[in-house]
Order: C-alpha cells, then structure tokens, then sequence
C-alpha cells in the first residue's frame, strides 16, 4: 500500500501490499485501488492538486486490508482488477464498520453506460467518474463528496502539433487526454510511452493466442493490461475493443472474440503510427 505521509524528509511505511514515500499534506485521507502503476502515478499527481493524502493499493484484497488499517474519507475503486474487482470489494467494505457504511466509494472505470452506473449504484457504491480520470471529472468528485476545490491547477500542454498528423492519426487517439497526462507525467511519459509502444505488439499477441486456445482466463487477463495501459496514451479505440474482450473472458465466452480481435489489431496498427510520431517529436524536444 502507498501511503503519502511524510516529516522532514522522505520516509516509507510498509503494509503488506505496496511500499512508496509520499509527501505531507493535511486533510482528508484518500485511497485509491488501481492496478494499472502508470494510471496510479497519473492519479497521485492529480490529487497532489488537493489538501489530502492518499494511499494506493492494486486489488480489492488489498484495499479491504487497507480499509481495516485506516478510517478512510474516501475511496477511489477501480472496477476490474485481478484476485479481487472493484464491485465485490465495496461489498466487503460497506461490511467492516458503520463509518465504511457511510462514506463515499467511486467507481473509476470505463464502462459508464446506464446500465453500468444503475448496477454499481446499485452494489453500494457512491458514484462513478469514467476513465481515463482527468483533472476535471476528479475535481467535480472531491467537491461533491468532500468539498474540497483544488488548491492548484494541472495545466494541460497545447502543443500545436496538429499539422504533423494526418486526418485519421488524429482521430485514432484522444490527444486532450495524451496531452494531459503529458502535462501530468513530465518526463516520465517519453520513457512511458516508448515502454508501451514496445510491449504493445506482445500484448496483443497475448490477446490473440489466448483466443486461439481457447482460454478465456487469458484472454481476460491480457486484454485488461492492454486496455489500462492504452487509456494512458489516448488510444481510446484500442482501448474500448480490449475491454470488450476483457469482459467476454471474464465471463468464460469468447466464441466471438475473434471478429474483435481483428478490429483490436487494427486499431492498434493506427494508434501505435501516431503515437511513434509524438515519441519522435518529444525525444527531439
């Protein structure tokens, strides 16, 4: 578990899940259960806009044991997860004690249709922000919830860059949200981006080999790290197609995976073009 506390200097607590040093802020303590480290780092830098600290585990398992731990004001849930998702941990939560009966569980996904929202609703959970998570949609959930503004404002980078991109690159990636968790990640998203434009090809095959086996386990698993990781850069497209597989693995059906799969690769094909484009213009930055 990541818990931001901190005296003088850096300083780590160890829990038996994760071990990070964050800095000290007062105010309401936050948790946040997310798998995806990337997408965790993103999150962290946005709630640095706030005065409060926070923690971050990678599974339900983890988040009850940390709710047991700490009386959090909030929690920021991550719907599908490995060893244990999002709905079931809320479950679990609600049950511990009468402050986690009250307080508010947000669900961090992106399935937001109606029917998604009625059912997470439903399952005890407070309100859903849709991924990926920006300054925006987070801000309007600590005012809502806690009634916290932000104490500064992540800007986002315009960098006029649209000319070097054909009309269909530019459709291919959402660049408000490239460019935002840019602006987030600092020099950390070059090193990100190329990470991912290298594991990319792998994942897919993954995806694509776990459809041929017949195993719907795998598919589900591949196609979540695929899914989380392509919400960083934008790939919207590729994004929402792996989630589909996601769920018809999760769900032990995978006889029309492979239609989708095609539509996956070659949605891929098109974001990773022009985001080869973006990693050349910031590597001669």
């Amino acid at each position: 578990m990541q818990d931001d506390t901190k005296k003088t200097s850096p300083m780590t607590e160890k829990t038996g899940t994760e071990e990070i040093a964050m800095p000290d802020v007062d105010g309401a303590r936050i948790l946040v259960v997310e798998d995806n480290p990337v997408m965790g780092q993103i999150i962290a830098k946005l709630l640095a806009a706030f005065s409060v600290r926070h923690d971050r585990v990678s599974n339900g398992l983890q988040a009850i044991e940390a709710a047991r731990e700490k009386d959090y004001a909030l929690i920021l849930m991550d719907i599908l997860m490995p060893k244990m998702g999002g709905v079931r941990a809320t479950k679990e939560i609600r049950k511990l004690s009468p402050h986690y009966k009250e307080i508010p569980i947000i669900a961090v996904t992106a399935k937001v249709s109606e029917r998604d929202i009625d059912q997470y609703l439903g399952e005890g959970m407070s309100g859903v922000v849709k991924k990926p998570i920006n300054r925006l949609n987070l801000a309007s959930v600590m005012k809502e919830h806690l009634g916290i503004s932000e104490q500064q404002e992540n800007a986002g980078t315009d960098d006029g860059e649209e000319a070097f991109y054909q009309g269909d690159e530019l459709d291919i990636l959402n660049w408000e949200t490239l460019n935002e968790y840019r602006a987030i990640l600092k020099d950390k998203f070059k090193h990100f981006l190329k990470d991912y434009l290298v594991a990319g090809p792998d994942l897919l095959a993954a995806v694509g080999q776990a459809i041929e086996a017949n195993d719907a386990e795998g598919v589900q698993f591949h196609a979540h790290k695929f899914k989380s990781t392509s919400q960083v850069f934008g790939a919207e497209v590729v994004s929402d197609l792996a989630a589909k597989l996601e769920i018809m693995g999760k769900n032990g059906d995978i006889a029309g995976a492979l239609p989708i799969f095609h539509e996956l690769h070659v949605a891929f094909e098109r974001a990773q073009h022009a985001l080869r484009k973006k990693l050349v213009l910031l590597q001669n930055m």
